[in-house]
């Protein structure tokens, strides 16, 4: 990506008045870049929970403090700090910091093949909090229907997992939430269409420094994720800090850029279409990982989330051409 490009992409906010039907062919190029960058986000987010399961004996708030605060680093230079929305910038952090401290966590309570699954719900809760967030949109038949289908692809992803425990389940719980919290995240971005992309910078920098300064405040020798000790600085490995470099530029850093802009300019329905391989790619990344290969449970547990978002992307659609038959 040009300097240039790059330039528009964290500075400029998101359009209100955008027309498809009225948009000349030289705007309809230019369209197709929400699109681009939409996909190249997904396919570098399907690398997460494979790179975090190489990370298990580094504490979950270590590797969130790191990777958040390097990925902030690379957009601080475009922060616009004279109009800052303080108020986005404390939803935007919580919100940062509580999606990955409880995703890190439930790949190392649960099955991380299982808890990746049951935490890629993500756009099914999108379709669910749309209508609760944004007054335009309701929620239909079908979107009840996706509902009950993705859940059923979660429980036949976790019967393919060990037997259940108590930190097991506290595990799936946690990545659950995870979900949940980027799900509202991601419709709260949506409807803040006019807070600029570089503000994302502050909300990975702020999640990182509290990951980091709670890490720091764990008794000397915890894990906190019921590890045994917990490695500092200068314990990492060499290939531990390439793999947190690799977060930080990607999962966890350019990627929020990403897809701050692709929801704020591009058209979500098509976003989101693309997000249903996410989970699919994702858990036959941690399933070949620990040697599992392509466990056919687990195969069929992502083919149904798929189907589900999908269907409930489908409802959603019916329902806007409902309201708006003319657009």
């Amino acid at each position: 990506m040009s300097p240039e490009a790059a330039r528009q992409l964290m500075e400029a906010p998101a359009s209100h008045r955008q027309s498809v039907s009225a948009a000349s062919p030289a705007q309809t190029h230019s369209g197709h870049l929400p699109l681009v960058v939409a996909i190249l986000t997904l396919l570098i987010w399907s690398t997460l929970a494979v790179s975090v399961v190489s990370l298990s004996t580094v504490p979950p708030l270590l590797t969130t403090g790191i990777a958040l605060t390097g990925g902030g680093l690379i957009g601080l230079p475009w922060v616009r700090w004279r109009t800052l929305d303080w108020h986005a910038v404390l939803i935007g952090s919580l919100s940062m910091f509580g999606y990955h401290a409880l995703y890190f966590l439930s790949l190392q309570w649960a099955d991380p093949v299982a808890a990746s699954l049951l935490h890629y719900l993500w756009p099914l809760f999108i379709i669910l909090l749309t209508p609760l967030m944004l007054g335009e949109h309701r929620i239909s038949l079908l979107h009840v229907v996706s509902a009950l289908c993705g859940f059923a692809g979660a429980a036949a992803c976790i019967a393919s997992g060990p037997a259940s425990s108590g930190s097991t389940w506290a595990g799936f719980t946690l990545a659950g939430v995870s979900g949940l919290i980027w799900a509202y995240y991601t419709v709260w971005s949506r409807k803040r269409r006019s807070v600029p992309t570089s503000t994302v910078a502050l909300y990975c920098v702020l999640a990182g420094g509290l990951a980091l300064a709670l890490q720091a405040a764990l008794p000397s020798g915890s894990g906190g994720a019921g590890l045994p000790s917990t490695p500092g600085l200068a314990d990492l490995s060499l290939r531990q800090w390439a793999t947190l470099a690799f977060l930080a530029l990607g999962p966890l850093g350019g990627t929020f850029y990403m897809w701050d802009f692709a929801i704020k300019r591009g058209r979500p329905n098509q976003i989101a279409i693309l997000a249903y391989a996410v989970p699919v790619a994702s858990t036959l990344f941690v399933g070949l990982l620990l040697g599992r290969g392509a466990d056919p449970a687990a195969l069929i547990g992502a083919v149904m989330v798929s189907i589900a978002v999908a269907l409930g992307n489908r409802a959603d659609r019916q329902v806007q051409t409902t309201a708006h038959p003319l657009q």
